[in-house]
């Protein structure tokens, strides 16, 4: 059960990466694009995230369906605040577009 979980997530979670990060105005700058997925990678810093936040309350092993359903959540939780973040940041102007 939790491989089909996990792959369903992993599924979900590209295809909204996909349609948010990937798609957002700043990408559009060769240079801002090097920088946010190559030098500070956006999706590893998502990942590192979320994972620590599931980790303050889920132990390894205890229920491998549910960390990967907590992980889901707390991850699109994520996605979302980091995409309204940078949109936010280029209407603003701070963020070179």
């Amino acid at each position: 059960m939790y491989q089909i979980i996990s792959f369903i997530s992993f599924c979900i979670r590209a295809w909204l990466c996909y349609n948010t990060i990937d798609n957002i105005p700043i990408l559009s700058n060769p240079i801002a694009n090097s920088i946010l997925l190559e030098v500070v990678s956006l999706y590893t810093i998502l990942m590192i995230i979320s994972r620590a936040i599931v980790g303050t309350f889920y132990k390894h092993g205890d229920a491998p369906v549910f960390g990967a359903i907590a992980y889901f959540f707390i991850y699109i939780i994520n996605l979302g605040i980091m995409y309204l973040l940078m949109l936010v940041l280029t209407k603003i102007g701070l963020l070179p577009i």
